[in-house]
């Protein structure tokens, strides 16, 4: 009698956080072929999950602070049964190492621990790239894999290479051209394995092991040890020295007595934020790593939230002996970046009863104050920093909802629809295809657009108003239990109490609106700005996005990628945008077309730092899309990127 099948090395691959889709992995051990094993999903003890046919798992928000366990009950090709098999139990968790969701979606570059930048990204970390290089983690061998362009850490060293293999609990982070492991040792203990550009003189000092969190800017890692001695340091980091690769003595004496919370980063600083809700910032001055004239006032605030541009902070707190639900922003930085709240615009908020949000674009900051909601931003004059005639006169009357930041520019819409935008549309310099010249004024842009009226007509249709209206005049404090749903909680969406919402991305050049009826299927879209840059949806995308139920958006530079149910189809894929005129990733290659129709579980993206100011030149990014069979159909990026189905298991 033969021995029955076995499950052997049972783990789950990616991060359990809502919005992420994690996937059970298992080794089958037998002489014959696997056929039909029983994969069981569990959440805080209880089976919530029973399939044979995918061993994927989306994570929902309602599942926030519970612990979810994978089993798999393996079976042979001739009908033998094994023994269920489990997975350790692992715990559920938003944000990020005590970095918001608001955060990081706020902020212009990530605040994950991975080079990218417009929120949202897939959140469970599978795959994490550099500018031009990927990392993922595969289901089947259970090992990391790493490729791309060697000058931004497509190659790792042979020794780091080997290491990786089999190791499924390793985590990966990026920065622009390096990547950095975090793999387990010895019992509990995880060490930092480094490689890339800017890692190629790791001083022996430096401790490398016991590191719990890791968080990353455009060339430096930054890192917080795991309960640490009391006499040792806090937190480390490695990279280009100037940038943030070195933590000041200073700093490290600061956390003796007060322990790190969570690293910030903007491009070439970082800032960590203490149990205490005081800020340390280390790094280029021009890029926040100075707090300089902000240092008074900083002290006197309980910081709660942190928020950064490319070259400023913003951080977001109650005076300490004020009233705790008046929230004031202090900044510091680069001045044409946002690190500079003019006197002006400072006391409008305080008459304003401080900020509920604040929305970063690359070179500038918006506020939304908590009385009247109004919008105020500062920073870069001409990107996004000083608004329009129009775009004060719609701020200055509040209201507003929704407010987000492409590259150069803010767009902002109030509660009954209107819409305003100011800065620059994109790279400017193009010329569309009558030949005429690419408008570049972002306000113009929209008007000329025709989307206003639609988007007017839009929120009338659901009633936005009327809703805003109602929760304005509920009382201070009231439970409400969709946090979401609350006035000013998410300045890129609208979730109605029937359902209905309203999403707002961004990307370099372009701005896209998604509605959705309260059965998820698509109400409406709109998208403008430049049209290689995803400003125009193409008809056809157009008509089948509108007859689909839309799941996920997500861009590069100068694409969007959506990600809906068709018909009985789950997992299809349109793009948009910049093509491969544009070395991006808004055509999808004939020759991957087939493996984009269904089965997709997350788009990620390989992008490049838009430069301070737009120019003429357009930036190679791509699209790798996670199949559910585990392969990545991967496109766009120009002579950067390969267009190929990588399967890592072959």
């Amino acid at each position: 009698m033969c021995a029955a099948p076995v499950a052997t090395n049972v783990t789950i691959i990616g991060e359990p956080t809502p919005g992420g889709t994690v996937r059970g992995s298992y080794f089958y051990e037998h002489s014959q072929a696997e056929s039909g094993s029983t994969y069981h999903w569990y959440i805080n003890s209880k089976k919530y999950l029973t399939t044979n046919d995918s061993l994927d798992f989306s994570i929902t928000a309602a599942m926030a602070g519970a612990k979810i366990r994978f089993a798999v009950v393996p079976m042979s090709a001739s009908g033998e049964s094994g023994v269920e098999t489990c997975s350790l139990e692992i715990d559920v968790f938003n944000g990020y190492q005590n970095i918001t969701e608001e955060e990081n979606r706020n902020s212009f570059m990530s605040q994950t621990g991975q080079y990218s930048f417009y929120a949202p990204d897939p959140k469970d970390r599978v795959f994490v790239a550099s500018a031009a290089a990927f990392s993922l983690t595969d289901g089947t061998t259970q090992s990391v894999h790493v490729k791309g362009l060697k000058a931004f850490g497509g190659e790792p060293p042979e020794e780091i290479k080997t290491y990786l293999k089999n190791n499924p609990a390793t985590r990966m982070f990026s920065t622009e051209r390096d990547f950095a492991a975090l793999v387990p040792v010895l019992g509990s203990t995880k060490r930092l394995l480094l490689w890339g550009e800017n890692m190629n003189n790791i001083p022996p000092e430096l401790d490398l092991n016991n590191v719990k969190s890791v968080y990353a800017n455009r060339t430096a890692i930054a890192f917080i040890y795991d309960s640490p001695p009391q006499e040792s340091n806090k937190i480390g980091a490695i990279g280009d020295a100037a940038n943030g690769g070195l933590v000041p003595a200073t700093v490290q004496q600061a956390l003796f007595f007060d322990p790190p919370r969570a690293i910030y980063a903007t491009e070439n600083a970082f800032a960590v934020l203490t149990s205490k809700g005081r800020v340390h910032t280390w790094g280029s001055a021009t890029g926040g790593g100075v707090i300089g004239d902000a240092e008074t006032t900083l002290k006197n605030i309980n910081v709660e939230k942190i928020v950064a541009t490319a070259s400023a902070f913003c951080a977001i707190g109650p005076y300490g002996n004020g009233d705790p639900e008046i929230k004031h922003p202090v900044v510091w930085g680069d001045a044409v970046g946002g690190g500079v709240l003019p006197p002006e615009q400072l006391e409008q908020i305080f008459d304003l009863d401080g900020v509920v949000q604040v929305v970063a674009n690359r070179n500038a900051f918006c506020a939304i104050t908590k009385k009247r909601g109004k919008a105020i931003s500062w920073g870069g004059a001409d990107y996004g920093g000083t608004m329009s005639e129009a775009a004060l006169n719609l701020a200055s009357r509040g209201n507003i909802l929704l407010c987000r930041g492409s590259a150069w520019a803010f767009c902002m819409v109030n509660s009954a629809g209107e819409s305003e935008s100011w800065g620059q549309a994109g790279y400017g310099g193009g010329t569309l295809e009558d030949g005429t010249a690419e408008e570049n004024d972002a306000g113009k842009v929209l008007d000329q657009s025709g989307q206003k009226q639609r988007i007017q007509t839009l929120f009338n249709e659901m009633k936005v108003e009327s809703w805003y209206e109602r929760n304005r005049a509920l009382p201070l404090h009231q439970c409400i239990c969709e946090p979401d749903s609350m006035l000013g909680s998410n300045p890129s969406e609208i979730t109605l109490p029937d359902g209905g919402t309203i999403n707002f991305y961004a990307n370099d050049a372009s701005f896209f609106m998604v509605a959705k009826e309260p059965d998820g299927s698509t109400k409406e879209l709109f998208s403008w700005g430049q049209p290689t840059g995803g400003g125009t949806i193409p008809t056809d995308v157009w008509q089948v996005l509108r007859a689909s139920l839309i799941t996920a958006v997500y861009c590069t530079n100068g694409a969007y990628g959506v990600i809906s149910t068709q018909g009985s189809v789950t997992g299809a894929v349109n793009a948009f945008g910049g093509g491969t005129a544009n070395e991006d990733a808004g055509e999808i290659p004939e020759e991957l077309a087939d493996y984009l129709r269904h089965d997709v579980r997350g788009l990620y993206s390989m992008k490049f730092m838009p430069p301070a100011y737009p120019t003429s030149s357009r930036l190679a990014s791509a699209f790798a899309a996670r199949r559910a069979d585990g392969s990545y159909a991967i496109w766009g990026g120009g002579t950067n990127v390969v267009d190929e189905l990588f399967v890592p298991s072959s």
